[in-house]
């Protein structure tokens, strides 16, 4: 597999930045693909050398290794940021992965393509709680958008009833407020 559809397989480049990349190639014929990406700034060096370089031996390797081992190597989360996995991944019991994309460090179908390749069951197990988590986080989002409506409302019937004149107003009682509150010029 070329360079370029392992970048775009792996999510780490758009069909649109992988077209300019090819032309500009095709133009300065003595630059690499990898070397354009990079002067673009849409990937880093360190990751364009991980998958020319080693991705190739590590995909093959029989020894496998934990998800964050292979982010790591191919530049795409530091050394902070998998200890910062770890930590949450201890208190929340969620997958690296899944947190390292809630984080927004890396995008879903980066981690699918390394679990793709270095572990395909935990792809499938991957997939599943996404699915499980996703459905809990819809659930939740109504609870909280049905809670913040009652309170929304709530205040709206406090301000409209509060002088200024006559109340001092915390700035903390305001910090739940919604702003999409159509709110009477108490002046």
């Amino acid at each position: 597999m070329r360079i370029g559809e392992l970048l775009l397989k792996a999510g780490l480049i758009t069909p649109g930045q992988l077209q300019v990349a090819l032309i500009e190639q095709g133009i300065y014929t003595k630059v690499r693909l990898g070397e354009i990406l990079a002067l673009h700034g849409w990937l880093s060096q360190e990751t364009i050398d991980f998958f020319v370089e080693e991705w190739p031996k590590l995909a093959q390797d029989k020894q496998k290794h934990p998800i964050g081992f292979y982010l790591k190597k191919a530049g795409l989360l530091t050394e902070e940021q998998i200890n910062q996995i770890l930590k949450e991944q201890w208190q929340a019991s969620y997958r690296f992965g899944a947190l390292a994309v809630l984080n927004g460090w890396v995008k879903q179908e980066t981690v699918n393509f390394f679990l793709e390749h270095i572990n395909p069951n935990a792809l499938k197990e991957s997939v599943r709680i996404e699915k499980a988590t996703l459905s809990t986080v819809n659930r939740r989002t109504a609870q909280s958008r049905n809670h913040a409506t009652k309170h929304s409302k709530q205040s709206s019937i406090f301000l409209k009833n509060t002088s200024l004149k006559n109340h001092l107003v915390d700035p903390e009682d305001l910090s739940e407020i919604d702003l999409d509150l159509d709110i009477e010029c108490l002046c």
